[in-house]
């Protein structure tokens, strides 16, 4: 009976939810100082998850997170919200369009968030940027000069792609 106690509390104390009021709750009880610290790793993780994954308020609070994040968990962020564009473009342009405004030590704006991460094989990479192209052209005007810098950056990886094959000059 003892284990069975045991079992039945055991979710409850592992589980941990993290929520954007308790991020927002941590920025004012943290800060800049010590907000970058407090968060655990797998908190951070699941707020870069509920980014990526097109979560309209998980994408408005990287308005809050970039001006007190570390330079790692800024170039995260930045990833984050460029996976965000495809599932919410809508959502991921007025973010960007806010952080543009800001001057914050590790910018996460429009000119880093609209090319995509080298970290994936050239076939996700591709099949990620055709996702994204197309929810940007759905997006209307608003989108277009994250589809400028998209594009320009996928023809720089296709010229540098060719430069590798071999028999190549």
């Amino acid at each position: 009976m003892k284990h069975l106690l045991i079992l039945l509390f055991f979710p409850v104390l592992s589980y941990s939810a993290t929520t954007i009021t308790a991020i927002h709750e941590d920025i004012q009880r943290y800060g800049a100082a010590g907000f970058s610290t407090h968060l655990s790793p797998a908190d951070w993780q699941l707020t870069l998850d509920n980014i990526s994954s097109g979560k309209s308020e998980w994408i408005a609070l990287a308005v809050d997170l970039a001006p007190i994040v570390n330079q790692q968990q800024a170039d995260q962020l930045t990833t984050a919200l460029y996976y965000s564009l495809a599932p919410n473009a809508n959502a991921t342009l007025k973010t960007l369009a806010l952080l543009d405004k800001q001057h914050i030590r590790y910018q996460q704006g429009t000119a880093l968030s609209c090319l995509f991460p080298l970290d994936k094989s050239m076939k996700e990479t591709v099949r990620v940027y055709h996702d994204t192209r197309l929810s940007l052209l759905d997006a209307g005007p608003q989108a277009a000069e994250c589809l400028w810098l998209l594009e320009g950056w996928m023809e720089q990886v296709k010229a540098e792609n060719v430069k590798k094959k071999p028999g190549h000059p």
